[in-house]
């Protein structure tokens, strides 16, 4: 008969305590998630701009986590699970967010202070020499999640409706558990997405302007034949900016893509974060020309348009059309440099750098994803698909011509 293992065994087994670090991570992992799924309803411009780039180090300090954990005899599947993450009914439950002003009192306020309240509790418990190598690890998420709920506060609605009030009750009554939650087995009883997913809100269907902005239907007014570089460098400019909607995209698929391995979650999130960075490029070059980002608009049809598709297909639409540009992208960056526009030329320097990373991304994604969806189709005929796609469908949405045809029939 074997002996019942020693407590003392256990207390001081580096795997059992280290069991707080694989479900933290795990659980920032999907907090990301869907912090990632309610962007493209954010209406506050500096939110909108900021939280791609928070959402992307939430990753990066995830990354060294499960490294970490992994040191400590912690083990991961080789495909992330969602169903299987700690804390699964509070992340279920901050999907219902029923307002902007809920999401941000929750999602980016409440949770991430009680997460850093349980890392605090952590490293009390282990501040020796025995487990210093995680320390420096767990310090530095604490302190970004403090940093991100202090901040949150200038993103909270001056009158906060009812609803989000008792949302955020709710959310901080499910809050109490969390420690114990996070210092806890979390068994692999749910199912594996191989699809789509949804839950509560999310993913949203279609994106919103933000505050302020002036709505282009139909996208920028491209210039007339004869117009000079600053005229067709204003209008480049605001098709930068309109890379709003690939970065809404990448984050409606980091929400909602199947269970896959979770470097590829890392690998979208960088993406979102990349495309929220060339609208920026737009942004800047607006300013030096003097035009507001507010008066140049900004559309929301490609994003609506690549709602109505799978995940999969989704992806393959993205990254199909970057692998597409970049005749283009050379041809802008050869006419900025001739033109001595430096703030454009960085611009599409960089910008061409991002995409080729992106078609490498789709490249190694695509494949699996096929696999991991039962997806029939061989990944030459995804991407043949989605590039007819893009011609017969996605561009005729943006002619208005075909709107008006499609109204009177």
């Amino acid at each position: 008969m074997s002996r019942p293992t020693d407590p003392l065994a256990r207390e001081v087994n580096p795997r059992v305590r280290g069991l707080f670090i694989k479900n933290l991570a795990d659980f920032q992992t999907e907090l990301a998630r869907l912090q990632a799924g309610f962007l493209p309803g954010i209406t506050d411009w500096q939110l909108r701009q900021t939280l791609p780039g928070i959402i992307f180090r939430q990753f990066r300090r995830v990354q060294d986590l499960r490294q970490r954990g992994r040191e400590l005899g912690l083990s991961w599947p080789a495909k992330h699970v969602a169903s299987w993450s700690a804390g699964r009914t509070l992340l279920d439950r901050l999907c219902h967010a029923p307002d902007h002003d809920a999401f941000v009192r929750t999602a980016l306020q409440a949770v991430p202070s009680a997460l850093a309240a349980a890392i605090d509790g952590y490293l009390r418990e282990n501040a020796t020499i025995y487990d210093q190598p995680s320390q420096p690890l767990l310090e530095t998420d604490r302190d970004e999640l403090r940093a991100l709920a202090e901040q949150a506060s200038a993103w909270r609605a001056a009158e906060p409706s009812p609803e989000s009030e008792a949302f955020g009750v709710e959310v901080d009554a499910l809050l109490e558990d969390l420690v114990v939650v996070l210092s806890t087995h979390a068994g692999r009883t749910g199912e594996v997405c191989r699809g789509g997913r949804r839950i509560g809100r999310l993913p949203l269907p279609d994106a919103e302007i933000p505050a302020g902005f002036t709505l282009l239907e139909f996208g920028p007014e491209a210039p007339a034949d004869d117009a000079d570089y600053t005229e067709r460098s204003r209008y480049i400019a605001v098709n930068f900016l309109q890379e709003v909607q690939a970065a809404d995209s990448c984050a409606a698929l980091l929400f909602d893509a199947p269970d896959m391995p979770w470097e590829f979650f890392f690998d979208a999130s960088r993406h979102m974060w990349d495309e929220c960075r060339h609208a920026l490029f737009g942004a800047r070059k607006l300013a030096e020309l003097g035009v507001s980002v507010e008066a140049s608009g900004l559309s929301t049809k490609a994003y609506a348009m690549r709602q109505t598709l799978t995940p999969l297909d989704r992806y393959a639409a993205l990254t199909t059309q970057e692998a597409d540009a970049f005749p283009g992208k050379h041809a802008g960056l050869k006419e900025a440099v001739a033109e001595k526009d430096a703030t454009s030329a960085m611009a599409w320097s960089y910008d061409i750098a991002d995409e080729t990373q992106h078609v490498r991304y789709s490249t190694k994604w695509i494949p699996v994803m096929i696999e991991e969806t039962g997806e029939p189709r061989s990944y030459d005929q995804v991407q043949v698909d989605l590039r007819n796609w893009r011609a017969t469908v996605l561009a005729e949405a943006y002619r208005p011509a075909a709107r008006a045809s499609a109204r009177a029939s």
